[in-house]
């Protein structure tokens, strides 16, 4: 990897090693659109703990250690879901259809927390991840190269977790994906964006 005398940026490695880093993970995970996400969480994760690099002679051992802590968390989260998979198949039929949508819920938090980020960063999140845009189109319509674009929608979703930590609190700290907010929903006063406004109690 290329830099200065001191050792490349931690953005610099991340762009430059971005390919191996996914083939790294393509070949363990078999599958090149989850290998992709885990990328990105990695990405997040470094970008986040890049003061805790204290010699950047060991840049690359310092980025393997994230990368594989973030695939054995993806890998726990895996097997958590199919567990949860299996349990509610082993239910009865009446049980399994209200216990899908009590054991696994996406936060729905994330459009309504838009506003608060930089606009830029907003319209890449709503691009990318919520309108599911062609990642080369968009690059090629902001002008910007892939390697570019993955950066700046590493900080947008930084930016957009950080939204969630201070709206949700611990709910999104772990997984947005397993939401376990009250029915009502965060219950936050602040931001009117309920994560689960679907799921009356009777």
């Amino acid at each position: 990897m290329k830099g200065t005398d001191r050792g490349p940026s931690t953005e610099t490695a991340l762009i430059e090693g971005r390919k191996a880093f996914l083939g790294f993970l393509a070949k363990r995970l078999g599958n090149r659109a989850e290998a992709e996400d885990v990328l990105q969480e990695f990405c997040i994760r470094v970008l986040a703990s890049k003061d805790q690099l204290r010699d950047v002679k060991r840049m690359d051992a310092w980025l393997y250690a994230i990368l594989r802590s973030v695939l054995n968390d993806h890998y726990r989260k895996a097997a958590r879901r199919r567990h949860l998979a299996e349990a509610v198949a082993a239910e009865p039929q009446g049980w399994a259809e209200d216990a899908t949508g009590q054991l696994s819920r996406s936060c729905s938090c994330s459009a309504g927390l838009l506003p608060e980020l930089r606009p830029a960063d907003a319209d890449l999140i709503r691009r990318i991840d919520l309108n599911d845009d062609d990642r080369a189109s968009v690059a090629a319509d902001l002008g910007l190269t892939r390697g570019t674009l993955a950066v700046r929608l590493h900080r947008a979703r930084s930016a957009l977790k950080d939204s969630l930590l201070s709206h949700c609190g611990i709910c999104c700290e772990t997984d947005r994906d397993d939401c376990y907010c009250p029915p009502a929903g965060c219950g936050n006063p602040a931001v009117h964006s309920n994560c689960r406004e679907d799921a009356a109690v009777t």
